[in-house]
């Protein structure tokens, strides 16, 4: 079941997409600051984590438990596997080989909307998916390397008024890790 929902977030990814997690006009970025959830961080347990060598890190929920990664995973560029316990809410971290523009332009190529979205001074690509009964949003940025370094939080569509909040705190808390 991990590796069905992880293949089925990986396929999400790359192949569907419609609404954004932020609001914004579509010729200017969306702009998103930790600041705005300060309160509800600090009223919710968990810490900040970094992840991985990305030089990055974002705030994880207590109830977010990092999952095993399998070898394919691993070999397949995740990073990083995020699950609630009992429920089907994840984030991903994974890189993938291609560069900025190809990826914008493969996300395009699948009828996707993409979006600046400048979460905390870094720049990112945003689409939205809503697919199968479930709602993933990526946030991607070029890695030194020329490939894409790639955030989605995914959850079933039928969890969306208990974790939508969550979602927007987490991608709003990524930062760089200094």
């Amino acid at each position: 079941m991990k590796k069905l929902f992880a293949a089925l977030l990986s396929l999400c990814l790359l192949l569907t997409g419609v609404a954004a997690i932020a609001e914004g006009t579509a010729d200017q970025p969306i702009i998103v600051n930790v600041a705005d959830y300060e309160s509800q961080i600090a009223a919710t347990e968990g810490q900040f984590a970094t992840i991985g060598a990305t030089g990055l890190k974002m705030f994880v929920p207590a109830e977010f438990k990092d999952t095993q990664l399998t070898e394919e995973a691993r070999n397949n560029g995740m990073l990083m596997l995020l699950k609630a316990e009992g429920k089907d809410v994840a984030v991903t971290s994974q890189v993938v080989d291609t560069d900025r523009e190809s990826y914008i332009a493969l996300a395009a190529a699948a009828g996707h909307t993409t979006r600046e979205t400048i979460i905390n001074g870094v720049k990112y690509i945003q689409f939205s998916v809503v697919s199968n009964g479930n709602i993933a949003t990526s946030f991607a940025l070029p890695t030194t390397d020329g490939r894409t370094l790639v955030f989605t939080f995914a959850f079933a569509e039928n969890l969306k008024d208990a974790y939508t909040d969550v979602i927007k705190m987490m991608a709003a808390s990524l930062q760089p890790a200094k």
